[in-house]
């Protein structure tokens, strides 16, 4: 392989790279214009963050609002002269109306939204529809039990007021019919989720409710995506994935659906229906299909003006930092920040940017240890390739590599200056001679999920060390030598060894491996592990060295004339691999949790506890903190300074105890970059493409062809006006491998200012007077924040009924809001004016501290009811416990509701809304526990082993919104023989992600890295969900009313179970009186 420099590399590929920017955008046919609606020859949408509204004639657009927030969803009034959206203004989302004009801007909501959610969470606040006269607005609130993702209608009036609920317990998108008796919608939503063509539990289904008679009827029941339902006059449309792409169909009773539009290239999204037609989105264009004559015209919008928010501005971009180093003199840090390199003085000097490279991104940049070079890695090619930038001759830039083809890991120095050791996603980790450019194999890890990343370099430049796995996944140490190019394996399969370094002259090896037994008890029952296992262990690396542990006696040495001779010998560091294993002791530190360790003078530092430690390697040696709340570090060639990261910032210290990181903290304020968003989007663009090529389980990205759909969208990605654009582009790239856990995280976008605005933890109502009434007060469990109910609380005197007539000084009844009231009292503390009625006489005040979301005292009211229906309905036979995902939360439930209920004869184990989160691999073998034994004591009924075990029969409930670990419960349940799985069909997300490398700005696309087979190597539940034993329905009009059939159903199943087989009560017998025959 030839050595390039710079500019021979970049003349093939600049103008490609470049030419989204190289015109100005296009004021004419604007391309990603969303969330369109229509009112005969008018359009309003949102581009670049705004509302707009245009005449489809003329192409004619007019911006309506202009604020840093991104607006939301906008629906124009039955008679088209108002428009309701969804904007921040007021420091969280809440819904406004204005005239089309852009006159007369209203707030009319301002209960606290859930906050900012990642792209596939969409919105809070989503404009549904108006009534046909005009008086509400018909919105979807994230007001549920269930999380901050789910939904239900409300209904606010225009005029001002408190909005209520329409009788629908959860959907999606939803419009009324034209005289407002029904209401069409898709119970569960899933409209912003980057999965294309799911046939899981979550493929959507189109239901009417009818609001007068409290009845609903299911009109779809395809395993395909049926969504987005509208009314024009008395036909019903919806768009589906039926046939692929997502088009525009017509509902008909008793028949098959007709197919309205053939779009195949992109889909149809977010389609709007006026009094005669339908406007949707498709590629980033609008298209308007027209009710009468049954045609589809594509509108050309155009919109003037300047994008603001893809104009060029400069910016501090060390908040961005993606890697750090610091040079031999500790003299200078080398950082990675925003795509560039920058030199940053210790003390004294300018920073520099040293690459100047916009349409490229540079990451893992390190010195030499020469500090003549820099290496590092740049995509300016298209691939990331290894690059070196020489300081000695006016930084010329030499391109090392060219067959880049997938991600590549940090590459480090040989200390001799000649070698890059660095290794790859496909498993490979590579010997990179800089001055030929040649490459050598040197192994490659087949059980090593994450890739060989743990790598390192003896100070001989000869040896090398590397971390890879063994089938069973511990982790072993292998060495190669470059001279014999032997490979050899240093430890073995029955213990994990990682962070390999070497001392500072190479003469030990230090790793951490768990070898430690350390039992620890739950506090719930007789249970245990083994934690805090790991410890630093140091390996002579070869017979002639004395280990740290070596008898130690001071004698006098006798001088002779070749003493001189004997000190210049050179000590043998070479790594001898026989033995090696008989040759590892223990570091002084006590065992705990370590990591990230760099051999230095006199010992080791490793991140543990929060600090930056130092370890002597001594054996009866100190353990002494270097710095506090250090997370992060990288040590000089020379192992004599370190940098350290702590926070957002950054200080050059020594690798000794007591370092003072303020005082030695760096002056990162000149590391100014001007941003370019269109390059730098472009770049994304390419990047979070490439990710996914990269990152995916599958090398064949689920039969896709995967260099077509980067130059499908690429059109899009370069319309992009607004950072917002970019996440939505990329989700539909990710949506087109078809796979589930495929998801964008926004990065460094434009945002409004936050406010802390506040609830009471209860519901009220308006009154006649102006005042409210409290409707309901939620019961929380107040030790917890998150479930705090502040009328709730301890000395707070209110109760169900009594009205609230002022809020810090300012009567109610002279807001049109209650809510408004409360801005900005979050966590603060607020008096309130309570009566028993509407007048200030007898009346009295209270305190409280408004909290932030009533979500989880919604969550802890319907799980409380759902265990009192239960106890109901069984006469308490049946114990109840929900499981809200297979984090922390769920495994918290199992703690505090499975154990204390495994007294019951049968009990219902709730898997619906179950968000997922861990393989609940435990969780399943806390529900299949069954008694080994029992225990007989004196005066006290039988114990038994384990203590907490179920025995009775048992059920499961499941739904669409069963997710992720939330599918793999019901399946593990159904495999273990525990019980029937009663409900419908279960999301089938059983694809896993681990981590990979994030955007230039801080966003981020997630790869799905790993999937779920069977024991047979069948693949399973990943876009087919686990189907239940019984199947029901949990129909809205039936939960509205207090009713839940699911849990009806388990509950007779289960009683039926235990009539037929009646549980058998444990006799105990007299103690044994004769022991002889």
């Amino acid at each position: 392989m030839k050595i390039k420099h710079l500019f021979a590399a970049m003349a093939a590929v600049l103008g490609p790279l470049a030419s989204p920017m190289a015109n100005a955008y296009s004021t004419e046919d604007t391309r990603l214009l969303r969330f369109p609606d229509i009112h005969k020859e008018h359009v309003t949408f949102v581009y670049s963050g705004d509302i707009y509204v245009a005449n489809t004639q003329t192409g004619k657009s007019t911006r309506l609002t202009d604020h840093v927030g991104f607006e939301t969803f906008p629906k124009f009034s039955p008679d088209g002269e108002k428009i309701a959206f969804a904007a921040e203004y007021n420091g969280s989302r809440q819904i406004y109306v204005i005239n089309k004009d852009g006159s007369g801007l209203k707030q009319l909501t301002y209960y606290n939204d859930v906050g900012p959610m990642p792209p596939r969470g969409g919105f809070d606040y989503r404009v549904l529809d108006w009534t046909p006269d005009g008086k509400h607005i018909v919105f979807r609130a994230n007001r549920t039990p269930w999380g901050k993702r789910m939904g239900r209608p409300y209904m606010v009036p225009v005029e001002g007021g408190l909005e209520q609920p329409l009788a629908i317990p959860e959907g999606g998108g939803g419009m009324l019919s034209g005289d407002g008796s029904k209401f069409v919608y898709t119970p569960i939503d899933r409209e912003f989720r980057t999965w294309k063509r799911s046939r899981g539990g979550r493929a959507q289904d189109v239901w009417v409710y009818d609001l007068e008679k409290n009845t609903s009827t299911q009109l779809t029941t395809h395993r395909a995506t049926d969504q987005q339902p509208t009314w024009v006059n008395d036909s019903i449309y919806f768009v589906s994935d039926r046939d692929y792409t997502l088009n525009l169909y017509k509902y008909r009773e008793g028949k098959k659906p007709v197919k309205m539009t053939d779009h195949k290239e992109y889909d149809v999204l977010w389609p709007s229906a006026g009094p005669d037609a339908i406007v949707y989105e498709n590629g980033g264009y609008l298209y308007r299909f027209n009710e009468a004559n049954k045609m589809t015209e594509k509108l050309t919008i155009n919109v003037d003006g300047v994008r603001k928010h893809a104009m060029p501005y400069s910016k501090n971009v060390s908040k961005f930092i993606d890697s750090m180093d610091v040079s031999h003199d500790g003299k200078r840090a080398v950082f990675t920040a925003r795509g560039e390199i920058f030199s940053v003085p210790v003390k004294n000097g300018p920073t520099r940017n040293l690459s100047h490279t916009p349409t490229g991104r540079e990451i893992a940049a390190t010195w030499s240890p020469s500090a003549r070079y820099v290496a590092y890695l740049s995509d300016a090619t298209g691939e990331y390739e290894i690059y070196l930038k020489d300081r000695a001759n006016n930084n010329e830039v030499k391109q090392l590599t060219d067959n880049g083809t997938i991600w590549r890991f940090a590459p480090i120095w040989s200390p001799d200056n000649t070698k890059l050791l660095f290794a790859d996603k496909d498993h490979i980790i590579w010997l990179l001679d800089v001055e030929s450019g040649k490459l050598t194999k040197i192994d490659r890890g087949l059980h090593d999920e994450n890739g060989i990343t743990q790598y390192t370099w003896s100070p001989n430049s000869k040896d090398l060390v590397f971390v890879k796995n063994n089938e069973n996944r511990y982790a072993s140490l292998w060495h190669y030598n470059l001279e014999s190019k032997k490979l050899s394996r240093l430890t073995d399969d029955m213990t994990s060894e990682r962070n390999p370094t070497f001392s500072e002259d190479g003469q030990y090896i230090y790793f951490t491996s768990e070898r430690d037994y350390n039992l620890a008890f739950s506090s719930y029952e007789f249970d245990y592990l083994f934690n805090k296992a790991t410890r630093i262990y140091s390996v002579a690396v070869n017979d002639s060295i004395k280990p740290i542990n070596a008898p130690q006696s001071d004698e006098t040495i006798i001088v002779s004339d070749d003493k001189a001779e004997a000190d210049k010998a050179d000590v043998d560091n070479s790594v001898q691999v026989a033995g090696f294993m008989d040759r590892v002791v223990s570091l002084p530190a006590p065992a705990g949790n370590y990591r990230s360790l760099t051999g230095v003078k006199g010992g080791v530092l490793t991140l543990s506890g929060g600090a930056l430690k130092l370890v002597e390697n001594k054996a009866e040696g100190k353990v002494e903190t270097v710095a506090k709340g250090v997370s992060e570090y990288k040590v000089s060639a020379n192992r004599e300074h370190v940098i350290a990261r702590a926070g957002s910032n950054y200080s050059v210290i020594k690798p000794k105890a007591k370092q003072d990181l303020k005082a030695n903290q760096l002056d990162l304020s000149k590391m100014n970059l001007k941003i370019d968003p269109r390059i730098e989007w472009s770049q994304m663009y390419t990047e979070g493409w490439r990710t996914l090529r990269d990152w995916f389980y599958d090398e064949n990205h689920h039969g896709q062809d995967w260099d077509a759909i980067l130059k499908r969208y690429q059109p899009m990605a370069d319309a992009a006006a607004h950072r917002t654009d970019i996440d939505y582009v990329l989700s539909e790239i990710a949506g087109e491998i078809n796979a589930g856990h495929i998801y964008v995280q926004s990065g460094d976008e434009p945002k409004g200012k936050r406010k802390k605005h506040g609830l009471l933890g209860a519901e009220v109502a308006s009154h006649r007077s102006g005042f409210v009434t409290i409707k309901h007060i939620f019961k929380g469990e107040n030790w917890h924040e998150d479930f705090r109910s502040p009328l709730n609380e301890t000395g707070v005197r209110a109760s169900e009924g009594d009205f609230i007539l002022a809020v810090n000084g300012r009567n109610v009844n002279e807001v049109s809001n209650f809510y408004e009231l409360l801005e900005n009292t979050q966590g603060e503390q607020v008096e309130l004016i309570l009566s028993k009625s509407p007048s200030f006489d007898d009346s009295w005040k209270v305190s409280v501290k408004p909290v932030k979301s009533e979500i989880g005292l919604r969550y802890l009211q319907w799980v409380e009811s759902r265990k009192a229906y239960v106890e109901e309905l069984s006469g308490g036979r049946i114990g109840y416990v929900h499981l809200p995902n297979t984090a922390y939360e769920g495994n918290r439930s199992m703690f505090k509701n499975f154990m204390p209920q495994t007294t019951k004869d049968a009990l219902i184990i709730d898997d619906r809304y179950n968000g997922g989160g861990f393989i609940p691999e435990h969780v399943i073998t806390w529900l299949a526990r069954k008694p080994l034994n029992y225990w007989k004591r004196r005066g006290v009924t039988p114990t038994k082993t384990p203590q907490f075990a179920h025995d009775g029969p048992k059920a499961m409930l499941i739904n669409g919104y069963s997710s992720s670990g939330g599918d793999a419960i019901p399946y593990y349940f159904r495999q273990a023989g525990l019980g029937k799985l009663i409900g419908t069909r279960t999301w089938g997300g059983l694809i896993g992600i681990s981590g990979n490398p994030r955007l230039v700005d801080g966003g981020q696309v997630i790869a799905a890295t790993f999937r779920i087979l069977d024991n047979d190597g069948n693949w399973i539940i990943e876009n087919e969900g686990v189907v239940p034993d019984i199947e029901v329905i949990d129909r809205p009009e039936l939960i509205q009313a207090g009713k839940d059939p699911s849990v009806e159903r388990a509950v007779k199943e289960l009683l039926k179970e235990l009539e037929d087989n009646p549980k058998k009560k444990l006799t105990v017998p007299p103690a044994p009186t004769k022991f002889i025959d």
